[in-house]
């Protein structure tokens, strides 16, 4: 009930125009730039959303990625780890996963955190079965995550 809940909510959001892109690395940038491309050509109303909450993209040297409600917006941390996967369909992934995280936060809907962590893998699997040239690992791995987080 709660994700037909989330999921009819989806309609109606402001934008917030051009998501800034921090440097780093080595053509980092350039690669969320892809990603964020493949996100806009694949499910534009994926990237719609994530334009809606999200307002800046950092790397940081965590294992794993993650985001923050900020004032300015929300601002997703993409791991080191996940920009040397080397895959754009990943960092596609992980964009559309963290961006569902500050839909939730931003919307203020509380939710036990194995129950959220569940609608934005599941959230990010729509993404992942529309991807083309899909690497076989990336969508086992959001299938383990929500079997690993199902109530």
């Amino acid at each position: 009930m709660r994700l037909i809940f989330l999921l009819a909510c989806l309609s109606v959001f402001p934008l917030f125009g051009q998501i800034k892109v921090d440097k780093a690395g080595d053509g980092w940038d350039l690669k969320v730039d892809s990603a964020l491309t493949l996100i806009r050509k694949t499910d534009p109303a994926k990237y719609a959303l994530l334009d809606s909450v999200c307002s800046n993209v950092s790397f940081w040297l965590s294992d794993f990625s993650s985001c923050d409600l900020e004032e300015e917006g929300g601002r997703i941390y993409i791991s080191v780890r996940d920009v040397k996967l080397n895959s754009i369909n990943n960092l596609a992934a992980v964009l559309v996963h963290e961006s569902f995280h500050l839909y939730i936060w931003k919307k203020k809907i509380i939710l036990h955190p194995k129950g959220e962590e569940n609608y934005c893998y599941r959230y990010e699997l729509e993404l992942v079965n529309k991807l083309p040239n899909l690497e076989p690992w990336l969508k086992l791995h959001v299938i383990e995550q929500i079997e690993n987080t199902q109530n």
